[in-house]
């Protein structure tokens, strides 16, 4: 072969390496891209989504910002491919997550605290009752008549809402760090304990509302721990510390002795995880809805993808179908 068409090939060659390089990860990480997974609709509010809660043919969406519709918003979603808004509820504050239980919607508010809403009318939700706590409530959890609160300086409050017209204390847990999250499940509730250079994870034992108390801890070095979703006693839970974006999962099997089962690191930020048949839906600030085959959860496998914009930081999965808060993109259902 000649030295100049040698030469000349393997110029080729290298330019078609360099592009294919810089294709690939474009096309994965900053274009549309999805697979094992499909759209089937989308609504915005106009906002920043920032929760999602589902409960039969309703989405109850958290919107940030201060638009119209803001606040809480109630979506339809009985046809997926046409989801609409019902209604909507703002009256002042930062509105961040939202529960519901039967009529009544619990709106945690980082600038207002708690706001409990009448939801019979979904076209018109009312407010009740209002819990001011420190002012600054993060997160929500109801389970029968009682609400968890993330209390950012009194640490998890428990909420009496029998009668949702008179909300009263029943008592609370303090912390020595800021309460962002709570997530309850059998009994225990898993609470963020922020402090400036770490946030570790709690175990409150609730079964006696009364008399909240300590079972356990877990707060490595360096870890900031986002947002705990617990199923069958394993937790899942985010690092949003400088170097972190991955998602951890614990065994929660001895309360007093949490322990690392595996952690899925894709590069980018894990902000929210559900379980739902054996896999783990992630929301990730930056590549969107990962689905995940966690059946080993020291080897985790990439089964499913959706991206195409926006920043997801919530997840709920119902069925086949998966809901998600992606911010300025509103409220995403996809086909999983």
């Amino acid at each position: 072969m000649e030295p100049k068409r040698k030469k000349l090939i393997i110029i080729i060659s290298l330019i078609v390496v360099i592009v294919v390089a810089i294709i690939i990860p474009v096309t994965l990480f900053l274009g549309k891209f999805s697979f094992n997974t499909s759209e089937l609709g989308q609504i915005f509010s106009g906002g920043v989504v920032t929760d999602v809660e589902i409960e039969g043919d309703i989405a109850y969406v958290v919107d940030s910002a201060d638009n119209n519709p803001s606040g809480l918003v109630i979506v339809n979603i009985s046809n997926p491919y046409h989801p609409y808004i019902l209604g909507s509820y703002y009256q002042s504050g930062l509105p961040y997550a939202v529960d519901v239980v039967g009529d009544i919607a619990v709106l945690a508010n980082i600038f207002v605290g708690v706001e409990i809403l009448n939801i019979s009318d979904l076209t018109n939700p009312v407010k009740t009752d209002q819990y001011t706590g420190s002012g600054a409530a993060f997160d929500v959890q109801v389970v029968g008549e009682i609400t968890y609160v993330a209390d950012w300086s009194r640490g998890l409050v428990l909420l009496n809402i029998s009668d949702p017209s008179h909300v009263s204390e029943i008592s609370r847990f303090s912390i020595s760090g800021a309460c962002t999250q709570v997530y309850v499940d059998n009994g225990i509730a898993y609470i963020t304990d922020h402090h400036i250079s770490y946030t570790g994870i709690r175990l409150i034992n609730v079964s006696n509302p009364q008399s909240p108390f300590q079972v356990g801890s877990y707060a490595p070095a360096d870890i900031d721990f986002w947002n705990p979703y617990v199923h069958e006693k394993v937790i899942y839970v985010a690092n949003h510390g400088n170097n972190g974006g991955e998602l951890h999962v614990l065994s929660a099997n001895n309360y007093s002795q949490i322990s690392p089962l595996g952690v899925f690191d894709d590069g980018g930020l894990i902000y929210a995880a559900f379980t739902s048949s054996n896999k783990v839906y992630a929301a990730d600030y930056q590549y969107g809805l990962i689905i995940i085959d966690m059946t080993d959860f020291s080897n985790p496998v990439v089964i499913g993808r959706h991206f195409d914009g926006g920043h997801s930081v919530d997840v709920v999965v119902v069925g086949d179908i998966a809901y998600v808060a992606d911010r300025e993109d509103g409220l995403e259902i996809i086909r999983v």
